[in-house]
């Protein structure tokens, strides 16, 4: 005989096959890394008037932080100096590469591909999505464009995260910056003009280490090239450096009363403005 079912019989079947559809999918979104790139503007304004009195001065954390990398580049003397003349001179700095096509296990579950975190924290001039906006400051008479940074990233829970940090003793200007996950994505910023005494613990390569050993047990690569780089010993060796390149600049300690300092809740994809009667910063987070 057939049994009609009831409308609430029917809503606690629909809702048991919905969490055994979609829960399990979701457990292992959770467990991906996610990857969010970062743009960053700070600029001050030339002429500032304001009739305000800075006394406060703003509590920089000291603790450990990240610092933006810049890629060193070496040349090995030894090709430099000793190539025959069969050989060009870029086949003769490249001949310690020996490319290793690995193969590994294919992922059959999930084709997407993991994020190397080799790549994070590399600081890049070249910004996208506040290119405009950077152009408009520097075209502005009354601003003063000190900074344009982007660098890629994940996003911690909070009490994992860590402060991006990087100052300019030129332009005298520091910022600590960090994103941290609760419900939603916060960002905690402290932004000063001027010269900081600060006292920072530098972990960029400890944190890297850790979130590499997090993605080889997320899922197996489906291909993989390793190079295999026998580079000359470090005596053998020259770096290559920028025609900017300089020692850093000695100057006194400042007073730190010019600042912004905050922490709230934000959202990807959004441009975010804080300012301050004398400078002001532009930040970008945006998922990739």
């Amino acid at each position: 005989m057939l049994k009609i079912l009831s409308t609430k019989s029917y809503k606690i079947i629909f809702t048991y096959l919905l969490t055994i559809l979609f829960v399990p999918s979701m457990c292992g979104e959770q467990s991906e890394v996610d990857e969010y790139r970062v743009e960053l503007l700070i600029f001050k304004f030339k002429n500032a008037k304001t009739d305000e009195k800075f006394i406060e001065e703003i509590e920089l954390p000291n603790e450990s932080v990240i610092n933006l990398a810049e890629p060193r580049l070496y040349l090995n003397k030894d090709a430099l100096n000793n190539f025959s003349k069969d050989t060009s001179f870029f086949s003769n700095l490249l001949k310690n590469i020996n490319p290793v096509n690995i193969r590994k296990e294919k992922s059959i579950e999930n084709n997407t591909s993991i994020p190397n975190p080799k790549t994070w924290y590399r600081k890049n001039t070249d910004i996208e999505i506040l290119n405009n906006l950077s152009k408009k400051i520097d075209n502005n008479d009354e601003l003063l464009l000190l900074s344009s940074n982007a660098w890629i990233q994940s996003i911690d829970d909070e009490e994992e995260s860590k402060y991006v940090f990087f100052k300019d003793l030129d332009k005298e200007f520091g910022i600590f910056l960090r994103l941290y996950k609760k419900r939603f994505i916060h960002i905690d910023l402290k932004a000063y003009l001027g010269i900081a005494d600060v006292l920072i613990n530098e972990t960029t390569e400890d944190y890297i280490q850790q979130y590499e050993l997090k993605n080889m047990n997320l899922k197996n690569i489906k291909d993989n090239v390793d190079l295999k780089l026998f580079l000359p010993k470090e005596l053998n060796s020259v770096e290559i450096l920028p025609k900017d390149s300089k020692k850093e600049i000695q100057k006194n300690i400042s007073k730190i009363n010019k600042f912004i300092d905050i922490d709230q809740r934000i959202f990807s994809e959004e441009v975010h403005f804080f300012d301050h009667p004398n400078f002001g910063v532009i930040v970008s987070v945006s998922r990739i």
